[in-house]
């Protein structure tokens, strides 16, 4: 895989992920003034942790902007341990918060779109990249660039069949986003290994 093609894969992933965790921070922070004192506070407590945990991941993403295939791959593994981590304080904190069960229904469409808006940054750049190819790479590159795009459709359908299924708990929507997330990371990785092919 080029450096080049692989640093947009990991700028990619760490970016989706640092977006979720903003799409997170926005829908709880726009639901703080309607909540009672006590749990205004707990939320107002969310709110930091929750920035300190975007602040390191942050860091921790930038600190190998410039390093190898290697070194990305060994930042992701310390990077999927910091999400891990933000993902289990999300979920102690909307399990505290049951009385705001509309809180999990606004989390779960921010970060569903977030998801969306990854998929389609994705999909836009890879597609301009293509462009640039001979006829006999183009194609492999559209195929490849087809696949994400059936994937996105897929993932995106059942955020959307989840969202209309009602009330649904914290762990069914954080298990429908993990499937998401999932799915765009190897749609993408296909993606970029037949744009390596093709370059």
């Amino acid at each position: 895989m080029t450096t080049e093609t692989h640093a947009h894969h990991f700028t990619n992933w760490a970016k989706e992920r640092l977006n979720e965790i903003d799409a997170t921070l926005a829908s709880i922070e726009a639901r703080a003034s309607t909540l009672q004192a006590d749990a205004k506070k707990q939320t107002e407590k969310a709110v930091s942790e929750i920035r300190a945990q975007r602040e390191a991941f942050q860091q921790a993403s930038h600190k190998v902007k410039d390093e190898s295939e290697a070194g990305w791959t060994n930042a992701r593994s310390g990077l999927e341990a910091n999400w891990s981590s933000f993902e289990g304080f999300v979920q102690k904190y909307l399990g505290e918060l049951r009385q705001n069960g509309e809180q999990l229904g606004v989390t779960f469409e921010a970060r569903a779109e977030a998801q969306r808006k990854a998929w389609q940054e994705t999909l836009d750049s890879l597609r301009a990249k293509a462009a640039t190819f001979t006829a006999a790479k183009k194609q492999e590159a559209d195929a490849a660039l087809a696949h994400l795009n059936a994937e996105a459709d897929a993932a995106e359908l059942k955020l959307k069949t989840l969202r209309g299924a009602g009330e649904q708990s914290w762990a069914a929507l954080r298990a429908a986003l993990e499937e998401s997330r999932g799915a765009y990371d190897r749609a993408t990785r296909t993606a970029v290994a037949a744009f390596k092919k093709a370059v």
